[in-house]
């Protein structure tokens, strides 16, 4: 690398030598970031590198190169370089470079170098070397599967909608809800909590029939929330068919009512024809009483 001071010798007025200091070429890396804004295992992306060109003079012949020591995060195409032909002092200048990241990386930050290599207008080579941390996220899969609820139900039963929601990624799923959306049946959920890599979370939820449904039954939304690291939210449905139906009585059921009700007529018209027989029996048992006693005072 050259050197930081270069020095230039001046003889001036009675021999007198003095030394002026020529500044280095300077081109440091001043911002960098993800155009898909982040970067996924397995997944590719697109890196952006400014450079700035910190000294005065005009630099050229500028090749930049970017890789990670162990090949985390390598380029999609081509050897991950770039160049410039030239760079004024004091102008940035943005570089892109299209990058794979490795299937099996975990969530952490990885280490990428960032070198350049350029000339002065003397032709003086110069190497600098930068580092930066692309932090890597895994991206999350979950599935909702085997959902079940009771098909045919009576207005005002409860209803129960069972199901599991599956962590089919290498990231756990954090804080995971489900709920019920619809028409006919009150408000229900559950919190499930977490759930690792490879491992299932159990719904069971309870919730009242309010309304009837249509003939055949109607269609309802199985909600599930689930968030990452970061407190992303993902949502997934799945949907459910049930039948509610308005209570009915059967054929056998409303002729016990009937005849109940015909029991109760025939034994109260029984009672009032007794009464009414023995009242009048007892106005003429009085009435031929009264003619005795009238009879006899004559």
């Amino acid at each position: 690398m050259a050197c930081v001071l270069g020095f230039l010798a001046v003889f001036g007025y009675k021999d007198t030598m003095a030394f002026v200091s020529a500044a280095e070429p300077k081109v440091m890396v001043t911002d960098y970031k993800i155009k898909e804004n982040e970067v996924v295992a397995g997944g590719t992306f697109t890196l952006e590198v400014t450079i700035k060109n910190t000294a005065d003079k005009k630099i050229s012949n500028l090749k930049m190169a970017v890789a990670s020591e162990g090949g985390e995060l390598i380029p999609a195409s081509g050897a991950g370089t770039g160049y410039l032909a030239s760079l004024e002092g004091g102008e940035t200048y943005t570089f892109e470079f299209p990058m794979q990241a490795a299937a099996n990386l975990e969530e952490k930050a990885y280490k990428l170098t960032v070198t350049d290599e350029y000339e002065d207008r003397y032709g003086n080579p110069y190497t600098v070397t930068d580092t930066i941390y692309l932090p890597v996220t895994i991206k999350q899969r979950g599935e909702i599967t085997g959902v079940y609820a009771e098909s045919d139900v009576t207005l005002g039963d409860s209803i129960e909608i069972m199901g599991s929601v599956s962590n089919l990624g290498a990231s756990t799923l954090y804080n995971v809800k489900a709920k019920i959306d619809t028409r006919f049946t009150s408000e229900g959920d559950v919190y499930i909590g977490n759930i690792e890599p490879g491992k299932n979370g159990s719904i069971d939820i309870l919730a009242n029939t309010t309304k009837t449904t249509g003939t055949g039954g109607e269609m309802g939304k199985l909600i599930v929330t689930y968030e990452d690291k970061s407190g992303n939210v993902t949502t997934l449905e799945e949907n459910f068919s049930i039948s509610v139906n308005a209570p009915v009585y059967t054929d056998i059921e409303k002729v016990k009512d009937v005849q109940k009700k015909d029991y109760s007529k025939m034994i109260i018209e029984i009672v009032v024809a007794v009464v009414v027989a023995a009242l009048i029996v007892i106005w003429i048992i009085r009435r031929s009483k009264r003619k005795k006693e009238i009879l006899e005072e004559f």
